[in-house]
């Protein structure tokens, strides 16, 4: 079975985390980088954000 991740980020101006996507627009808690946001399950998807500004933990993570 494929795993879907999405680009998302807690609040605005912050790094981008790869967080698993299930579908029906549930996500998953933890970012892969072990980051958990403030408000339980407030990941919010974006778009028209450079990917130099993702967590680089988590790409490194996503790589293994």
């Amino acid at each position: 079975m494929n795993k879907y991740f999405r680009y998302a980020q807690e609040n605005g101006g912050q790094k981008l985390h790869l967080v698993e996507d299930f579908g029906g627009g549930e996500v998953a808690l933890r970012a892969l980088c072990g980051r958990k946001p403030v408000k339980r399950g407030m990941w919010r998807m974006t778009i028209n954000v450079p990917l130099a500004n993702a967590c680089h933990n988590c790409l490194r993570v996503f790589r293994i």
